[in-house]
């Protein structure tokens, strides 16, 4: 008998998510079909636009009834693309109608945002992942490397995740640090602690126990839309677990042209034996081209100034063939369907990794460390 196949959703083609880079994962599994696109009503009307191009080119409805686009029988899973700030929102909607859930990074805007979305899937028993942290090459490098035991008892963690991408500029405005409070949406820029920084939280997930203590520092600009918002663009945390053991990470975003794979994904395992680099982007394929790497126009694309869709040549191409786990999160999701089972990440550790980055944003304003557990209402 073949396997079921489930049906998807695709909820709001948002400039500031992935929804479109998720298309060809989902159009090569075998157990999935796209049904639909979807978004709220009261969107931008270039949104609204880039919606219905993306249904078009797909040959499936779009429509701004998400209820009924929910509803559906022939959704089984919802595919959520929509601004952070949205999200948390349309998880619940979701789950309450019994759908399954992919999740692009953040289930919500703030902790209690992300705690209602949480509490939303395991109450309805539906499966979720948020795909972008537990299965690439770099967490699951670290996995071996800790379960081999050779490290002895791990003593600390460092973890390296930029990308090389924006055009890097003086800094003629330098607005004070602004608190995000809620707020991460910008027509121009993302706050990237946030966005690239919270990869290295993830691995960091994976090798220490709850964090306790965070301290954060964010403000030397590469970009002057950054700094004119008084919005990061690189940061770094250091943080302590419940057993004293430490994790250090840098994160941001860092230059076009500035790393041949377009930015390092590395991490530093130090243990009472031995210690460890893991590095996410190797082994690779260098292949340096003078003609090509000189003549090349890295003036990154007015329409999108900070690369968010685009990037300069990657001379180094690394020889996996799914260095961020995309394809290894889509089986995950559709096994634990099958299984009746949870996803190795999923709304619950996505809720803890964003109650960490926003202590770290809390120790940057304060300038002090921030104690966790948060107040929920953050």
């Amino acid at each position: 008998m073949p396997a079921e196949t489930y049906g998807i959703l695709l909820v709001s083609f948002s400039k500031h998510s992935h929804q479109q880079h998720f298309i060809p994962l989902y159009q090569a599994h075998p157990r999935l079909r796209i049904i639909g696109v979807a978004d709220y009503p009261d969107i931008d009307p270039y949104l609204r636009a880039y919606n219905q191009q993306w249904a078009g080119q797909l040959g499936v409805p779009y429509s701004e009834d998400l209820d009924e686009s929910i509803a559906d029988p022939a959704v089984d899973i919802v595919s959520v693309g929509c601004e952070i700030e949205r999200r948390s929102a349309l998880i619940v909607r979701a789950a309450e109608a019994g759908k399954h859930l992919w999740i692009d990074k953040f289930p919500g805007a703030t902790l209690a945002e992300s705690e209602a979305s949480a509490v939303a899937v395991e109450r309805a028993g539906v499966r979720a992942i948020i795909p972008g942290y537990a299965y690439g090459t770099l967490p699951q490098h670290a996995r071996q490397v800790l379960a081999s035991g050779d490290l002895g008892t791990l003593l600390g963690v460092h973890v390296d995740v930029m990308f090389g991408k924006g055009w890097p500029r003086p800094i003629t405005q330098r607005r004070a640090f602004v608190a995000p409070n809620g707020r991460w949406k910008y027509p121009d820029i993302k706050r990237e602690l946030l966005t690239v920084g919270a990869y290295a939280v993830g691995l960091i997930q994976e090798c220490l126990g709850p964090i306790r203590h965070v301290v954060g520092h964010a403000g030397a600009f590469f970009f002057p839309e950054h700094g004119a918002h008084g919005c990061d663009d690189f940061g770094t945390l250091t943080m302590t677990d419940a057993e004293g053991r430490v994790a250090t990470l840098c994160g941001g975003r860092i230059g076009t042209a500035s790393h041949p794979q377009g930015g390092p994904s590395r991490a530093y395992l130090i243990g009472t034996r031995q210690s460890a680099t893991i590095d996410g982007k190797r082994p690779a394929l260098d292949a340096y081209l003078r003609d090509y790497s000189t003549g090349y126009d890295y003036q990154p694309n007015p329409q999108d100034p900070m690369q968010w869709h685009g990037g300069p040549p990657v001379p180094t191409a690394a020889l996996s063939e799914d260095t961020a786990g995309q394809a290894a999160g889509l089986d995950d999701l559709v096994a634990a369907i099958d299984d009746d089972r949870p996803t190795r990440y999923g709304v619950r550790q996505a809720r803890d990794l964003m109650e960490i980055i926003l202590a770290g944003y809390r120790a940057v304003e304060c300038n002090a460390a921030i104690d966790l557990p948060l107040e929920q209402e953050l």
